[in-house]
């Protein structure tokens, strides 16, 4: 119990104490009693000290109890009123049914209920009897009230348990949203810029292999790095404007004041033209009843074949590849393969002039990126070798009747 707290309940216990104290020695100087030759305040040496041990109740509730009930009975048998300590033995009970268990509250109660059998000792049975009645209607309210107390004070405890481990799961939800938002963030910023790196790379490339003996070609392949370069800065600029937005004002939108629409399905055509002409021939397949998906399946999609285009650039050099989108009734189905042909002489000066831009391997956390998006959507996804390439298939779960909002 905090200091606070246990400076008030002694405050309290001591302001009853004196309550206690100043009522009976009122009723000793009223009624005047006690034994021939002894002042009426000598009978307070009794009392006092039995009033005085409520200030220990809250540590030793027994010692106050029993102190209680030994001076009520000292003074009955010597026939001095002790009408107080009535009130002071109810406190004591109270105060072992509060601190003890079933025993110790029945054993309190026991004890007490033999107090007014001891003082109406002697009075007409009439009279004895709605004495007790009247003492244990008392006592048992009293008992009552300790236990609803108790059990008040238990629930109580168990409410602020439930709300600290309410707190506790909501700071690790927390925790963990942070750390997918992280990853979330990771993944954007490596699609964004290792696609658009790869096309820039190989576009300069071609560029300067051709600045000599095409200089045309060479021009229009500057001016599609430069329209590249500009789509990558602004997917670049849309993702940290929505990283400095305040969560509570954030809306989804299609789009806004420098804000880059969110990417999708309609953005893949762009895409394979992005990259023709950087030696390998790109073919774009779609099946079924083309219609608009969730936002999340459009961009979880759209990021799949952005990986497995950049992919095929950086490890395929020369070759064919295809993509196909098949959407199914209740699925949207993503394929991505491609072939690699022997070096051409195209390809041939490209890899002399650009070391490293037509082979090597990554780390594999692009794949491992595109398998956890699948995961969170309920899909499945799949990527192996095939001969001379690379087989990419993922399955998106999406209704045709869908709630797309």
């Amino acid at each position: 119990m905090p200091n606070a707290l246990v400076k008030r309940a002694f405050l309290l216990d001591f302001a009853m104490v004196v309550l206690f104290v100043v009522m009976h020695a009122l009723i000793l100087h009223l009624e005047s009693p006690g034994p021939p030759g002894r002042p009426w305040w000598s009978m307070m040496l009794v009392s006092v000290p039995a009033f005085a041990l409520l200030l220990l109740r809250r540590w030793w509730p027994w010692l106050a109890l029993l102190g209680c009930l030994s001076a009520a009975t000292t003074l009955t048998l010597i026939g001095v009123p002790e009408n107080p300590l009535n009130f002071a033995i109810l406190v004591g009970v109270y105060t072992v049914c509060q601190h003890s268990g079933t025993a110790g509250a029945v054993l309190a109660t026991a004890l007490a209920v033999l107090w007014p059998v001891l003082y109406s000792w002697g009075d007409p049975p009439l009279s004895a009897l709605v004495s007790t009645v009247m003492a244990s209607i008392d006592l048992f309210m009293v008992v009552g009230l300790a236990y609803a107390v108790r059990f008040g004070r238990r629930r109580a405890a168990q409410l602020e348990h439930t709300v600290e481990l309410l707190d506790h799961a909501r700071d690790q939800l927390a925790a963990e949203a942070v750390a997918g938002e992280r990853a979330r963030i990771a993944r954007e910023f490596h699609d964004i810029v290792s696609h658009n790196l790869s096309v820039v790379a190989l576009r300069a490339g071609v560029a300067r292999a051709l600045v000599d003996r095409d200089p045309n070609h060479a021009e229009q392949t500057l001016r599609e790095l430069e329209l590249t370069s500009r789509a990558a800065l602004g997917e670049l600029r849309g993702l940290l404007g929505r990283l400095r937005e305040d969560p509570a004002e954030q809306v989804v939108t299609d789009g806004g004041p420098g804000r880059q629409p969110a990417p999708g399905l309609h953005r893949v055509d762009h895409l394979v033209e992005s990259v023709r002409g950087t030696g390998v021939v790109w073919r774009l397949d779609r099946r079924g009843e083309v219609r608009e998906l969730g936002a999340g399946v459009e961009m979880a999609a759209y990021r799949i074949v952005q990986e497995a285009v950049t992919n095929v650039l950086k490890h395929a050099g020369t070759g064919y590849a295809r993509v196909l989108l098949d959407y199914g009734s209740s699925a949207l189905r993503l394929e991505i393969t491609n072939h690699a042909t022997g070096p051409d002489s195209f390809a041939s000066a490209l890899a002399q002039r650009t070391p490293g831009a037509s082979s090597g391997r990554g780390s594999g956390r692009g794949l491992i990126g595109l398998r956890e998006r699948v995961a969170l959507l309920g899909g499945t996804f799949t990527a192996h070798p095939v001969s001379n390439g690379f087989h990419l298939a993922a399955v998106l779960p999406c209704p045709e009747h869908s709630d797309l909002a």
